[in-house]
């Protein structure tokens, strides 16, 4: 049973707090020592969407170190993995893990109400970056969510220079990364970069300064804001796409494939050449598998927020996790294909010297020793499917400026057929000069 099959039900059915439970009874048998990483980092996430903020940052940071600690260190797991499989190798995380865990754990500090806390987690957030740039910089490594809330935590600790840069790198992490800049975001960057006085870095940016902005101006006259931050929908999974087959050399590949979304196997068969070294129509067993991504049709699909009775407020898409996913296997697509044919190798090599070895003059027995090495080496290889399990599909925000006071907040989650579950949050008090969060989970 895969951690998803063991975990989802429980988190689906019965809530934030059973899942928090079932991770932690589970975590020998569903996590153990080489998923360190995703063990804290799928309590924080859960901590997080159950108001449990310490918690969660706590166990944020616990992640974060097993993420350092193994960027830092060379691993030594690299060999055993290369003739069994992946899966051997302490997870590492995807860097779209990486950039939501800085985000939540910034999130995290907002909650509490410390700014203090939340510039720590950015300055880490910007180093993440950064490493990320230099190891991988043909992949796509910044995010646009994660520079805006940047620059919302530069305002909150005064720091307008700061934030107007972090507002300048939001624009181009939207350009280059997936999601076009969302139409409040943009409102609220200009306004910002017109105030710090950087025309120039509008006209850069290619930002429309005849923009009027009249809901970000208010946000900055007024100086308290509600800012809504919806988690929409359940994140994507892996699932193994799997292959497997018999080679005639000098004559005949015959593949099966397994389809991982319906579980319909076809076969085809193609003509190959000789292998070098083999003897015509000597026969290799071969078997690889390749993890690919699997998303969720999401019950939640945006929201509606209603503030002193007025509704219609829309927050916007500021990441789609299922395309982060998608980028991902796209992004290591070529590694992942390199490590699999090298292993692929290796170990039909290792299998066909071991049948050599165990030949003897009883055909019979010949056969039981071929088809069970054979079954050997399908069961060694697996595809590493390890993914954080709770992330939602979509993170959405909108920032609503308020006078300072007491302010009455819903919020109703919604999909193709309407309401799937409304929030109350009842009488929200704001502080003069204060941005009020609030996060609604609906991973659904």
């Amino acid at each position: 049973m895969t951690r998803y099959e063991a975990l989802a039900p429980v988190f689906e059915h019965n809530g934030y707090e059973a899942a928090i439970n079932e991770v932690k009874k589970q975590q020998e048998d569903l996590y153990g020592e080489k998923t360190e990483f995703l063990y804290y980092f799928d309590l924080g996430v859960l901590y997080h969407y159950n108001g449990n903020y310490s918690e969660s940052a706590a166990n944020f940071d616990k992640a974060e170190k097993i993420y350092d600690d193994l960027y830092t260190r060379s691993v030594t797991n690299e060999a055993a993995a290369i003739v069994t499989n992946d899966n051997i190798r302490p997870y590492r995380a995807r860097p779209f893990e990486v950039l939501v865990l800085h985000e939540m754990q910034i999130m995290n500090y907002l909650a509490l109400k410390n700014v203090d806390g939340a510039m720590i987690e950015v300055n880490r957030a910007q180093k993440a970056m950064t490493e990320l740039y230099q190891k991988d910089n043909d992949k796509t490594n910044d995010n646009g969510f994660l520079r805006y809330l940047t620059a919302i935590v530069y305002e909150m600790a005064g720091e307008p220079d700061e934030a107007a840069i972090a507002y300048y790198k939001t624009v181009k992490a939207f350009n280059e990364n997936i999601l076009n800049l969302p139409k409040e975001a943009r409102e609220f960057i200009i306004e910002s970069l017109r105030r710090n006085d950087r025309e120039d870095d509008i006209k850069t940016l290619k930002l429309d300064n005849s923009l009027e902005t009249p809901k970000a101006k208010a946000a900055y006259d007024l100086g308290q804001e509600i800012i809504v931050i919806g988690y929409a929908g359940h994140g994507p999974i892996l699932t193994e796409l799997r292959m497997s087959g018999t080679y005639v050399s000098g004559g005949l590949l015959n593949l099966s494939y397994k389809d991982s979304k319906t579980g319909k196997v076809t076969s085809s068969t193609v003509g190959a050449p000789p292998v070098a070294g083999a003897s015509n129509g000597e026969t290799f067993h071969i078997a690889f598998a390749l993890p690919e991504a699997h998303s969720f049709r999401s019950q939640v699909q945006r929201f509606n927020v209603t503030v002193d009775n007025q509704s219609g407020i829309r927050p916007e898409k500021m990441m789609a996790l299922d395309k982060e996913l998608e980028m991902n296997l796209k992004d290591d697509f070529a590694n992942t294909m390199t490590r699999t044919a090298i292993r692929v190798v290796l170990r039909t090599i290792a299998a066909q010297a071991a049948k050599k070895a165990m030949k003897t003059d009883n055909a019979l027995f010949n056969l039981f020793t071929s088809i069970g090495t054979d079954i050997a080496q399908d069961q060694m290889e697996k595809a590493d499917l390890r993914i954080a399990l709770f992330l939602p599909n979509s993170i959405q925000m909108t920032r609503i400026p308020v006078e300072p006071g007491s302010h009455e907040v819903s919020v109703t989650a919604e999909g193709e057929t309407g309401t799937v579950k409304v929030f109350n949050f009842g009488s929200v008090p704001v502080k003069k000069g204060e941005k009020k969060f609030i996060f609604v989970p609906a991973v659904k």
